[in-house]
């Protein structure tokens, strides 16, 4: 592609990275939890949500000015921040939650929005996360008092943060429960019916609905059914679950060899070059012999702490680990610099020789496995202070152009890889 011929101007603008600003963060159990600044904006930084503010606030004054086609969605949006070019996160995050406009009180709950404009909100599985009472995300009623904070036993601990929607800790948790309304598992209940409402954790179900009732609704609330599924009907490798080796693999998949791999994986079908067709970026077990894992290290969070020197002074340079045997065969010890290479690429490191990574032996076959920490790169402090400045140190050079059928997740956690001391 030749930039010329592309008529879409790019502009960079520096931002603030999120330790140097507060905000909320979002777990995998949907726990939104408030955060605070760490450090003041470094250099000529501003907040993204400031950058975006500023460039609404100059289109709109043009469309003042001038006018111009469709007007409506610019000029009718309410901004009613203190600053409307400086908006706080605390004053998006109560929008994010929503109001009432006829009272002009925050909403507590998503089931009272409405769509005749009397309310707004800007995520509804986040409308009762700032309600009157406050910024729930900001709660720490934890381990102080384990046994007021979490009555239910279960680690749900109540008032601690908030969690979407509704602060519900389990999602679908009416099918923790018979069709009774009793919990599965007594010592361990979920929801229960008390023969008024439902109690325990917020119900994924209307609280008041008595399961018993002839008109009431059955368990799993999102299957049409109302029942439970043994298969899903949405999967792109389904209806049910199956066991396949990665696109690079050291052995047959045991179960069927004739079909090892993913007949539905993603494959990127970008490349150019040598890999134009990116089967061809493959590699097999006779040329590239131990399986490669990547990973994260404690002391760096992906690749943006290579910018802070104390952390970078802790975890200072890049390698590779390997276990001691596959280091005895080929005479590797720690310190020594390696080339790790597969089909598409190499780095070359240093070697750590570890107890950690054992031989494996895998349908008769003794594998051995490598693991690379992601963080380095061709950019930050210690890639400043290398005479290559980093030029071999990028571990997705070695990774593979395939993902999952369904989410497309890259396979980078299992690929195969050679290993060679410098």
């Amino acid at each position: 592609m030749n930039p010329s011929s592309v008529k879409t101007e790019v502009f960079m603008m520096p931002t603030t990275h999120w330790i140097e600003k507060d905000g909320s963060f979002v777990n995998s159990g949907r726990w939104m939890q408030w955060k605070d600044q760490v450090i003041p904006p470094q250099g000529n930084a501003r907040h993204d949500h400031w950058v975006l503010a500023d460039l609404f606030d100059r289109v709109k004054k043009l469309y003042q000015q001038q006018g111009g086609k469709f007007p409506d969605p610019v000029l009718a949006l309410t901004l009613k921040y203190k600053d409307p070019t400086k908006p706080t996160l605390d004053e998006i995050a109560q929008e994010v939650n929503g109001f009432d406009l006829t009272t002009n009180k925050r909403m507590a709950t998503f089931a009272n929005l409405k769509d005749d404009g009397t309310t707004t909100a800007g995520n509804w599985i986040y409308t009762g996360s700032y309600p009157a009472a406050g910024n729930l995300s900001l709660r720490r009623q934890g381990l102080q008092d384990i046994k007021a904070n979490d009555p239910t036993g279960l680690g749900f601990f109540p008032n601690w943060a908030w969690s979407w929607p509704l602060n519900r800790r389990v999602l679908y948790n009416r099918a923790s429960a018979d069709l009774n309304g009793k919990a599965w598992d007594p010592t361990r209940p979920g929801i229960t019916w008390n023969g008024t409402k439902w109690v325990g954790d917020v119900p994924d179900y209307p609280p008041m609905m008595d399961p018993k009732s002839p008109t009431s609704w059955l368990p799993f609330i999102m299957n049409g059914e109302g029942v439970g599924r043994l298969f899903s009907t949405s999967m792109v490798d389904g209806p049910l679950p199956e066991h396949y080796e990665p696109m690079e693999a050291p052995v047959k998949n045991p179960l069927h060899p004739t079909q090892s791999e993913s007949p539905v994986a993603f494959i990127y079908t970008g490349g150019t070059g040598k890999y134009a067709n990116v089967k061809d970026s493959f590699g097999t077990v006779a040329d590239y012999p131990y399986v490669a894992t990547s990973y994260r290290l404690t002391e760096h969070e992906h690749y943006v702490t290579q910018h802070v020197p104390l952390l970078a002074g802790l975890q200072p340079s890049p390698f590779v680990e390997i276990p001691e045997e596959l280091a005895n065969q080929k005479g590797i010890k720690s310190g020594d610099r390696v080339r790790v290479r597969s089909k598409r690429g190499k780095i070359e490191v240093l070697a750590l020789v570890t107890k950690r990574l054992g031989a494996s032996t895998i349908d008769g076959k003794q594998v051995f496995q490598v693991g690379i920490p992601i963080h380095w790169g061709f950019v930050g402090v210690s890639a400043d202070a290398d005479p290559s400045k980093g030029a071999n140190w990028l571990a997705n050079a070695l990774t593979p152009f395939v993902g999952d059928a369904n989410a497309y997740t890259p396979e980078f956690k299992a690929f195969l890889v050679n290993v060679d001391k410098i």
